[in-house]
């Protein structure tokens, strides 16, 4: 049994050591790059206090998220494989310009507010909330990642339409009963389950990695938000890289009918 006991000691130790040398040469890698970067953020085309804040970014992602993320932004950080070595979710690659959080059209850029708001937020049992930093820091981030590794314009304003949680689409049963046969309509069950609880049909994301349906009876894992407008959000904008779509065009005239769904959603939550 001691023989045991320190066979293990010595795998954790080595397994350790491993993670922080990993951790150490990508703090490195990220020094090398500190001139490059300078350079960049010092062109003539950023304004100055752009270019500060962009700088702030960078250091609290080096801190903070380089370790899932990596120096590159690719999501191969030291700690990425620990979060998800043979299936989705993995740490996201920014620098495939596909996210899936966003309040944009499936397919476009998210605006620099829904990077923040993923920041801030964090994705429920994957990353963590940054909500302790000042909004500041949070959008400094927001920068860094778009100036670092996305590298294109963010869009100033969605073009998906969002119609007020009002009128006869406020919760009730009558619109649970709605959303219930708009869940069938759009075929929800093939993915989810009649139950919600999801289906065991092998699904892939982008990245060709096995991806199971969200249980939509446990609402406290949604990675994008579990609030009514949440929900809606992710109604009409789908999750770009998973085989979860848009179904803005769905609703298209009659966007507040998707409240129903929303509403049949939050009713099947587990008590």
């Amino acid at each position: 049994m001691r023989k045991q006991a320190i066979a293990i000691l010595l795998i954790i130790a080595i397994f350790v050591m491993g993670v922080a040398i990993s951790a150490r040469a990508q703090k490195n890698d990220m020094d090398h790059m500190e001139m490059g970067h300078h350079q960049e953020m010092t062109k003539p085309s950023l304004h100055l206090e752009t270019a500060m804040e962009i700088s702030h970014g960078k250091e609290i992602y080096a801190m903070s998220c380089v370790y899932c993320h990596g120096v590159t932004g690719r999501g191969d950080g030291a700690a990425a494989i620990f979060i998800g070595p043979y299936s989705h979710p993995r740490p996201n690659d920014f620098t495939s310009r596909v996210f899936k959080f966003r309040s944009t059209q499936s397919g476009q850029l998210p605006l620099l507010t829904d990077l923040m708001r993923t920041i801030r937020e964090g994705i429920p049992g994957i990353m963590p909330s940054f909500r302790n930093m000042n909004e500041g820091g949070i959008r400094a981030v927001a920068r860094y990642l778009q100036e670092a590794f996305i590298q294109r314009p963010l869009p100033d304003q969605s073009t998906i339409k969002y119609v007020e949680h009002v009128g006869p689409y406020t919760y009730s049963v009558e619109s649970v009963q709605r959303g219930m046969a708009l869940y069938r309509e759009m075929d929800c069950a093939a993915c989810h389950g009649q139950n919600g609880k999801g289906t065991r049909e092998p699904l892939t994301d982008n990245r060709g990695m096995t991806i199971q349906p969200i249980d939509l009876t446990r609402t406290e894992t949604f990675g994008n938000g579990s609030s009514h407008e949440d929900i809606y959000r992710t109604l009409m904008t789908g999750l770009d890289g998973t085989p979860m779509p848009s179904y803005g065009d769905f609703f298209i005239g009659q966007e507040d009918r998707a409240w129903d769904v929303v509403h049949y959603i939050l009713s099947l939550r587990e008590k």
